[in-house]
């Protein structure tokens, strides 16, 4: 994993590729205000010089923001928007990427405090890469924008400049299926929402 100051190895952890900074997280470990990982999160955040990295992605195991409904995941989903919401608007977020849920779901952009357009990151929640896919029931809320279930594949980011980033959906599939490798979701995310 890369050596990031401070950083707890494999746990959490970050990354400049290209023009974009990505930080990794644990949604295993205490992520509360004043926690260890909290702190390192903020400090990263606040290294980052966004003339040089202007995108920030955060990647994290559990999505702060799930539809589907798997009861018992559902107060970690709240507990990490309590400790997280406030930290990743503050520094700008721009797309949270995540898994745990065998399905594909992409929020409305700028999610913050359950309510879309207010200034928050885009969540994507991808956990569709291998694992027996999730066929659960999804709630009505606000923010979900798309909701793929039972469909293997895989995100692909591709950033176009500082001010443009491109997320798709690429289904995948056994090699006879001849819609593999098709864009089932793409999204433009844009640094001046």
């Amino acid at each position: 994993m890369p050596n990031s100051t401070n950083s707890n190895g494999i746990f959490w952890y970050s990354f400049d590729y290209g023009n974009v900074h990505t930080t990794v997280l644990s949604s295993e470990h205490d992520l509360s205000p004043g926690s260890i990982q909290y702190q390192w999160t903020e400090d990263d955040f606040k290294a980052v010089d966004r003339t040089v990295t202007p995108w920030l992605i955060v990647e994290m195991h559990r999505p702060l923001y799930e539809s589907q409904i798997k009861l018992e995941d559902v107060p970690v989903g709240i507990s990490r928007r309590f400790e997280l919401d406030d930290l990743l608007k503050d520094h700008k977020v721009d797309l949270v990427l995540s898994g745990h849920y065998h399905a594909y779901l992409r929020t409305c952009d700028g999610l913050y405090n359950s309510r879309c357009n207010s200034g928050g990151p885009m969540h994507i929640t991808i956990g569709s890469a291998g694992a027996e896919l999730l066929m659960v029931d999804s709630y009505d809320n606000q923010w979900t924008d798309k909701l793929i279930r039972g469909e293997f594949g895989y995100g692909r980011v591709s950033v176009a400049n500082a001010s443009a980033l491109l997320f798709e959906f690429v289904k995948a599939g056994p090699v006879n299926d001849t819609t593999a490798g098709d864009v089932h979701d793409q999204v433009w995310i844009t640094r001046e929402r």
